[in-house]
């Protein structure tokens, strides 16, 4: 009786695998693009107030300072934020949907943040009497601009049509009632972590977004 012999194959560690995919997928992270690299870090300063470093009073926009010469203030101002909850949930959606332009050239980008950030701030100053006496910091407004931007991108693809025409729709509809309200939607939750928030920036933002979709839809059909 001959005796049987089983020969297996050697096994792999699950590990080994894994552990490379991980390795990749961190390495993948930190190729950041250079323009996200550099907000980024604009962000990371201006918020420095929040461990203690300097004052971020000296860069949010009041118009009387403004008015006296610190025009800095006009640039400085969407990055500046009150508290980490603050800064979290306005960077946080503002990097995610900015990733989402990968496929726009640099100046595009730029006009983009230029765009949103520029309504959102016409907006608080012409809706809004509480800027004056609070001054108007943070992302938000640019972040809603985004995502009205993306919502449309969406329609325009036509794969996902469905889901871009009620993102933006939510965004617009969202931001017309606190432009008119001239409350935030959820602004109970925030429990004045956000400190006062000036609601007219966000349709500001959202008018920014359709333009700017209005000339990437020019600069593309230039293209072909």
């Amino acid at each position: 009786m001959e005796a049987l012999t089983i020969v297996s194959e050697p096994t792999q560690s699950p590990t080994k695998p894994s552990l490379r995919r991980l390795i990749a997928k961190v390495h993948d992270a930190r190729r950041l693009p250079g323009d996200t690299l550099v907000l980024l870090i604009i962000v990371l300063i201006f918020n420095a107030h929040l461990i203690g470093l300097g004052s971020g009073i000296s860069n949010i926009f009041i118009p009387s300072a403004v008015k006296y010469g610190q025009w800095w203030r006009l640039l400085t101002h969407p990055f500046v934020h009150v508290t980490w909850y603050h800064l979290l949930l306005d960077a946080g959606a503002f990097f995610i949907l900015y990733a989402d332009l990968k496929k726009k050239s640099l100046p595009l980008k730029m006009f983009c943040l230029i765009a949103c950030a520029g309504t959102s701030l016409a907006a608080a100053l012409i809706f809004s009497p509480l800027i004056e006496s609070r001054g108007l910091c943070g992302l938000s407004g640019t972040a809603h601009g985004l995502m009205a931007l993306t919502g449309l991108e969406m329609i325009k693809d036509g794969k996902i049509k469905r889901i871009g025409l009620i993102s933006f729709m939510v965004v617009l509809i969202k931001s017309i009632y606190e432009l008119i309200s001239g409350t935030v939607v959820f602004g109970f939750m925030h429990m004045g972590l956000c400190g006062t928030p000036v609601a007219a920036c966000h349709f500001g933002g959202v008018v920014g977004g359709i333009l700017s979709f209005l000339v990437f839809t020019l600069v593309d059909r230039r293209k072909e």
